[in-house]
């Protein structure tokens, strides 16, 4: 490795999922993936209920940062940037997760709605580059983040509790649960302004609907879905019925991690209310997100 290089590595501490991301970057090649990983502790189960961060997915989040941990330092990672956000932002006690994570030598730290939507934007911007009017949408456990651009200026940014954990724990029925985000999207939003906009979709559930979208298709599985783009009709179509099935029966979807199943019609109800608000008749994919929008700003590219 040339003394140019360096290995640094971004991980994202949601409410559902954990991720991690080790590059490496040289000046002259830009970032390449070296490893990444994911696991589900869903340390935010529970949360809307309680307040709290149970002790039981905080122990499960831990053995997974302890294990990521472990990734970095086979890897000779010399910075990490590691962010919690919607639960670990919201929860009580979620300082003291952050101390116990920084116990572990990661540096945890707590960002703001803002921040998240802007490293989200960051990394879309990077990666659809020359877009006229964007609308990036980040669906994550606990909330979604809205980015709304015009000729790489941005003028929108809005979290809302929209998450596919935080919907799916309302226990409510598809009818209802769509007209609750049809509530949480509009007001003060005015989200038919973006009508006519380049919707990009990053996350868990928007990668889970290029995959599925695909299989239905009956494209071969590849190792990317970055650039899916997915229509509004598909959208309802999977969500139809997928909702029709239980957790049980959506694991053998083609497409879907079982892992996914439970909350997989929550996410896919945010995605067909937010295109629909925005008059939109399809959805592109990216496959980057948080992460690569750390990783892009540790190393200062746009």
């Amino acid at each position: 490795m040339s003394g140019q290089r360096e290995r640094i590595a971004a991980i994202d501490v949601g409410s559902n999922t954990v991720l991690l991301t080790v590059a490496e970057y040289d000046p002259e090649v830009g970032l390449v993936v070296i490893e990444e990983g994911e696991d589900q502790p869903r340390l935010g189960a529970g949360l809307s209920a309680t307040g709290q961060l149970s002790e039981e997915s905080i122990r499960r989040a831990l053995s997974t940062l302890t294990t990521m941990g472990d990734v970095c330092k086979r890897h000779g990672v010399r910075r990490i940037a590691a962010v919690a956000t919607a639960a670990v932002r919201e929860a009580g006690n979620g300082a003291e997760f952050v101390d116990r994570a920084r116990a572990l030598d990661l540096p945890l730290r707590i960002i703001s709605p803002e921040t998240e939507a802007a490293l989200s934007y960051r990394s879309a911007a990077h990666h659809f580059p020359g877009g006229k009017r964007q609308l990036v949408a980040d669906i994550g456990g606990g909330s979604l983040e809205l980015i709304g651009a015009t000729n790489g200026r941005v003028q929108l940014s809005q979290s809302l509790p929209l998450g596919a954990v935080r919907l799916t724990e309302l226990g409510s029925p598809l009818g209802g649960l769509r007209d609750h985000i049809s509530r949480g999207l509009s007001g003060p939003l005015q989200l038919s302004e973006w009508a006519g906009s380049t919707v990009i979709g990053s996350g868990g559930t928007f990668a889970s609907l290029a995959s599925m979208a695909l299989a239905r298709r009956g494209s071969p599985a590849g190792p990317s879905v970055h650039g899916t783009v997915v229509s509004a009709e598909e959208v309802e179509r999977l969500l139809e019925t997928l909702a029709t099935l239980s957790p049980e029966q959506r694991r053998l979807t083609p497409g879907l991690k079982p892992e996914r199943a439970d909350i997989i019609v929550a996410g896919l109800a945010v995605v067909a209310e937010l295109l629909r608000a925005v008059d939109a008749d399809a959805v592109t994919v990216s496959e980057f997100g948080l992460r690569d929008g750390l990783l892009l700003e540790m190393v200062g590219l746009e």
